[in-house]
Order: structure tokens, then C-alpha cells, then sequence
């Protein structure tokens, strides 16, 4: 992969959803992370794998979505506690995305989703944050 294209961590526990935005965004040549749910991404990010955005699923086993946008908003570690990150939910009310959008997620994208919307608001969080990003 190209070091110069940004690294984006996608944690949801359905397999399928993953493949799909890992298919995606990978094509638009975004280098890809896997966790299968917010234990592992956090299991990944505390180790070192920083990627530039987080996309995560709220409702996983061990460490739901939200649990993950906490941890991370309340790192002493700027490049954690800075990171983007969009929840891709089915939860759709009102309620969750306020809920969602007060933790400190950056966006939030019900399911389904278009795989092409979804990769437009990566590009447009990246460049929010200053990211580089693909063209």
C-alpha cells in the first residue's frame, strides 16, 4: 500500500459489513484495518496502530461503540483523543445519534448505507482534521 493514502481502523462485529467498507474504501486506496469489535480496536490503537479515522459500529460485544468514542475522547493522548471517528449504526433515532454526536463522535451513518456516501464523509472527516487524503 501507499504510505501517503490514510489509514482508517473499521470495527463492527458483522463480518460482512466490514468487508464491504474495507472493499470500498481500499479501492479509493485507503489502507485498511480490521477489528471485530471495540475491544480489539482498542486492543490495536493502545498498542500503537494509530490509523488516521475510526469507523465503528455501536452495538458489538465486550466494548460497544460508544464505550470505544469515550475511551478514546478521554485519552491523555492527543493522537487518540483527536482521532475522527464516524459510527456506522443501525440505531437511528434521534436519541442514539445525539447520544452519539455528544460522546464526541465526528458523523454518524445509519444502516444500510451507501458505500459511496459513507466513503465521501471519510474523505470530507480526513479533511476536516487535516488529514491527507486521497483525491
Amino acid at each position: 500500500m501507499n504510505a501517503s493514502y490514510p489509514k482508517v481502523l473499521v470495527a463492527d462485529d458483522d463480518r460482512i459489513v466490514r468487508r464491504i467498507v474495507v472493499a470500498k474504501l481500499s479501492g479509493l486506496g485507503y489502507e485498511m484495518t480490521e477489528a471485530q469489535d471495540g475491544r480489539e480496536a482498542l486492543d490495536l490503537l493502545e498498542g500503537g496502530h494509530v490509523p488516521d479515522l475510526v469507523i465503528t459500529d455501536s452495538l458489538m460485544p465486550r466494548v460497544n461503540g460508544l464505550q470505544l468514542v469515550r475511551a478514546l475522547r478521554e485519552s491523555a493522548d492527543p493522537a487518540l483523543s483527536e482521532l475522527p471517528v464516524i459510527m456506522l449504526t443501525s440505531r437511528r433515532g434521534e436519541r442514539d445519534v445525539i447520544e452519539g454526536l455528544k460522546t464526541g463522535l465526528d458523523d454518524y451513518v445509519t444502516k444500510p448505507f451507501s458505500p459511496d456516501e459513507l466513503a465521501a464523509r471519510v474523505h470530507t472527516a480526513l479533511w476536516r482534521a487535516g488529514k491527507r487524503r486521497p483525491t
